[in-house]
């Protein structure tokens, strides 16, 4: 059974430009980052968009902003879920939020480990359809003349080298590049693109396994904090808003400065020293000594 969707606490901002317009958020359903973005559009008078595979969340979504928020239930891994995206897109929308993207445990792993089949569904999760999306939505502004914004979401870790990520890794690397080149090829249409890439962000799972005295968030965050999920969807309305008409083809990392430390991973064993789950942790530990017979 679905859990009821909590929208997170947003700032109260109306970011200019976007009063009028329709945007798009895939991925915006999850109550994280996503639907901060949604919150923080129809707030800035913005009627949106909202793609996400799961049915029920997407439509309690709509219920919340009536005749703000068009709910789309789709699987972005389908063809016919891009084609249902392009279709909620003709109004010429003026922004595209890419929320799309993840890991699952059975990829944490290490390289030599890794199979075909995880490299292959990490890539088309985390960058295959994040580029589909973009260029449907894109087309439909070049095709109307609409000037407009794109911004990908991305993570600081897929800046350096990422132990046991590597598909993951590779992939999000990857979409900062398609990010950039987009930038390029679609600026003389007026339409700007740029990413946003996030740290160690404040959710209930994570409080969970960090501990109540946020030590490690003191000896690795030189802010001290994790971020909140608000403070990474204000950056990506000033990306998406007239305030940030002139950026383009870059990456903005919100990550309270984590990203300048030179490594939170393990010295002895690559583990990060942020995931959270113990049991994963033994097993990463385990497959370290296998593979190196430390």
């Amino acid at each position: 059974m679905t859990a009821p969707l909590s929208v997170p606490d947003v700032p109260d901002h109306r970011f200019p430009g976007l009063a009028g317009e329709t945007a798009v958020v895939v991925g915006g359903a999850g109550g994280g980052v996503g639907t901060a973005c949604v919150a923080l559009l129809v707030r800035s008078g913005a009627h949106v968009v909202v793609a996400d595979r799961d049915a029920v969340r997407v439509s309690q979504l709509a219920a919340l902003y009536p005749d703000m928020v068009t709910p789309v239930a789709v699987d972005v891994t389908t063809d016919e879920s891009i084609d249902a995206i392009d279709r909620a897109a003709a109004a010429a929308p003026c922004a595209l939020v890419n929320v799309v993207g993840g890991v699952t445990p059975d990829e944490v792993g290490h390289f030599l480990d890794m199979t075909p089949r995880q490299w292959q569904r990490s890539l088309d999760l985390n960058l295959t359809y994040a580029m589909r999306t973009c260029q449907v939505v894109a087309r439909r502004m070049s095709v109307a003349g609409q000037a407009g914004a794109l911004v990908n979401l991305s993570v600081a870790d897929a800046r350096q080298a990422m132990p046991w990520f590597a598909p993951y890794g590779a992939a999000r690397s990857g979409l900062e590049a398609l990010t950039r080149t987009m930038a390029v090829e679609l600026g003389p249409l007026g339409i700007r693109a740029n990413s946003v890439a996030w740290g160690l962000i404040s959710s209930p799972r994570a409080h969970e396994g960090a501990g109540s005295d946020g030590s490690r968030e003191r000896d690795l965050i030189p802010l001290g904090r994790r971020g909140a999920v608000a403070e990474v969807a204000a950056t990506v309305l000033f990306l998406l808003s007239e305030l940030g008409s002139y950026v383009t083809g870059q990456c903005v990392v919100v990550d309270g400065g984590l990203s300048l430390r030179q490594s939170h991973y393990g010295p002895h064993d690559n583990v990060p020293e942020f995931l959270e789950s113990q049991p994963a942790r033994a097993r990463l530990r385990s497959t370290f000594r296998r593979i190196t017979g430390g």
